[in-house]
């Protein structure tokens, strides 16, 4: 009886957990609104790449914060089979949000290092390492989570019984990525002075935002290894959001930079 009562106070945290995370990323997007329309859209920049990779990290990203709040509203009619679909889509997506905005910040990188070819060699090395090792294990943990995920018709939701073996294993590969990013940028900077004041905000936001996303990926990585299904499902919700939110930020940040 008591594991049932933890069970269910699990399932609403993560109830609760998806609702912030979609309140926390639609309210960012309102509160950046004017800044997207200026640095984004009415941009001179004719490269459609920064755009593309705007729309996949910030609307691609609450398209998603959508789907999982509305799967475990408990309004959604589901069944066994579309509770695995939701696991598949969850996982596969979130690899292709992850790999997209960590290209983004491997681009940013490149460019504020000057082109130097020893650097650049260095980080596609590590981000293509990355993304094969990301891809590969949330394949493996998804497939492992098949046996594990059940539709519950009394709290019509869907239910994790137990977290796959190899899931602090795929999110410790995307702690090391960013770790690799950071230790990489603390090279650069005792390598090359920074040339303007605008280089050296631009540093110190680009650093530390991903300072905090490296703490991000770290909870996340505790989660999987202490905490329930239910909740550590839901931290990954949250932690998902805020990384679209700083990267957006950034991207914003970088652009508008660029051009004033």
């Amino acid at each position: 009886m008591e594991a049932v009562i933890t069970q269910l106070d699990s399932l609403t945290r993560a109830k609760y957990f998806s609702g912030v995370a979609l309140v926390s990323i639609f309210y960012d997007h309102l509160l950046t609104l004017h800044s997207e329309i200026s640095t984004i859209w009415a941009n001179p920049n004719r490269d459609y790449f920064p755009k593309l990779t705007y729309v996949m990290n910030r609307y691609y990203t609450e398209a998603i914060v959508i789907y999982v709040a509305y799967v475990l509203s408990g309004t959604a009619s589901l069944n066994d089979s579309e509770c695995r679909r939701f696991i598949w889509v969850f996982a596969l997506t979130a690899t292709v949000f992850i790999g997209t905005t960590q290209f983004f910040i491997l681009f940013r990188v490149y460019h504020s290092w000057d082109k130097r070819k020893h650097l650049v060699i260095i980080l596609l090395a590590g981000f293509t390492a990355f993304i094969t090792a990301s891809t590969t294990l949330a394949i493996i943990t998804v497939a492992d989570a098949q046996d594990h995920v059940q539709y519950n018709p009394a709290l019509r939701t869907c239910i994790i019984f137990e977290l796959p073996s190899i899931l602090p294993y795929m999110l410790g590969s995307l702690l090391g990525f960013h770790l690799f990013l950071i230790l990489l940028a603390l090279y650069n900077a005792f390598e090359r002075p920074h040339r303007t004041h605008a280089d050296i905000i631009d540093s110190l936001h680009s650093d530390g935002a991903r300072l905090f996303i490296v703490l991000l990926r770290l909870l996340t990585v505790i989660m999987s290894v202490v905490g329930s299904p239910a909740d550590c499902f839901g931290v990954l919700n949250i932690v998902w959001a805020l990384d679209s939110i700083i990267t957006s930020r950034i991207h914003m940040r970088v652009e508008g930079l660029k051009f004033a």
